[in-house]
């Protein structure tokens, strides 16, 4: 029997049936290495399955990137003044 395998959704808090395997809060086992390939090239994360849960270890991760956060000092705040309704253009 081939070595069973954890995939976690992109979506942590996801449960229901993708590809044939139930997720429950955004993970699903298979041993079925052609799955393993299906999920891994649409960027879910895969992890092998060790006797010892401390040895599990992930296999590839294909997730996309995330963009980093701007934190609350880094954003700029631009301000503008309201146009006088009285004042004409020359």
């Amino acid at each position: 029997m081939a070595n069973k395998v954890k995939i976690k959704s992109p979506n942590p808090t996801y449960n229901g049936v993708s590809a044939s395997l139930q997720f429950v809060k955004g993970e699903a086992e298979t041993d079925d290495k052609w799955l393993v390939e299906w999920f891994k090239n649409r960027g879910y994360k895969v992890e092998e399955l060790a006797e010892d849960p401390k040895e599990n270890k992930q296999l590839e991760d294909n997730a996309p990137e995330e963009e980093p956060k701007k934190s609350e000092s880094n954003k700029k705040s631009v301000k503008t003044k309201a146009k006088d309704p009285d004042k004409k253009v020359e």
